[in-house]
Formats: structure tokens, sequence, C-alpha cells
């Protein structure tokens, strides 16, 4: 199995929805602390359906990857299906991972749940992210 599939290596190299919208209804953060990757989401939500997404990542490749998968499979999703995403559907998404890299399918899901949770509580998470994509 190559290190990353070509779902990965396209959403790194051609990142969509890249940067944090300004004034958005809902953010999420998660961070992982062993291994030092973030993913911050911003999103506007109409309807408790998200009709806008950007994102800001730092760490590996496949942690930049997955937030700009995240955000086209988010756009246009109901918060309810939102919060059912789990590790498993993100890592089918992408095509797999390495095993090295199968955390980052984990830290997908916590940020989309997160965004759902945030959402549902007013909850605004801060934001410690000091680079971005």
């Amino acid at each position: 199995m190559p290190r990353f599939s070509p779902v990965v290596v396209d959403h790194f190299t051609n990142p969509r929805n890249s940067g944090e919208l300004h004034a958005p209804d809902v953010n999420a953060f998660v961070g992982n602390p062993v291994c030092g990757d973030q993913i911050l989401l911003t999103a506007r939500v109409v309807a408790d359906k998200v009709t806008q997404i950007g994102f800001r990542a730092y760490g590996c490749s496949a942690s930049l990857a997955v937030a700009s998968l995240l955000t086209t499979i988010l756009q246009d999703s109901a918060i309810q299906d939102i919060a059912q995403i789990d590790a498993r559907r993100i890592e089918e998404l992408a095509g797999g991972f390495a095993p090295d890299q199968q955390h980052v399918a984990e830290l997908g899901a916590d940020v989309a749940r997160r965004l759902a949770h945030n959402h549902q509580t007013g909850k605004r998470d801060d934001n410690p992210i000091t680079c971005s994509v």
C-alpha cells in the first residue's frame, strides 16, 4: 500500500475551503498533543445545516488533507448527521491510511463531532493554532 491514497494526495496538494470564515456561527478545535496535529473548523449554519465551512490545520500532510476532505463532506450536511461521523467513515472516504497515520481519521471524526456539539450547545472553542495552511 502506498503511504498516501490518491484522495489524501489530492486534498493535500489542492486543499478545499482553506481558511477561517469571518464571523462564523460555530467553530471547533481539536489538537493531538502527542503528534501536534491541529484542526480548526469554522462554519455558518442555517436551519441546523452547514451552509459554508472553512478550516485551518497544522501538522502532518494527512491531517491537512483530512481537514480539507472534512469540509467537502460537511458542506450542506445536517448537524445531526455530522454528530454521527466516526473514524472508520473518515478513513473510508480518505481511501485508507498507513498504520502510522490512522490517528488522523480519529482527529477528523473528533473535530466533526465537536463542531456538531458546539453548535448544539452554543459553545465556542479557543483558537490556539499559530500556523495555517
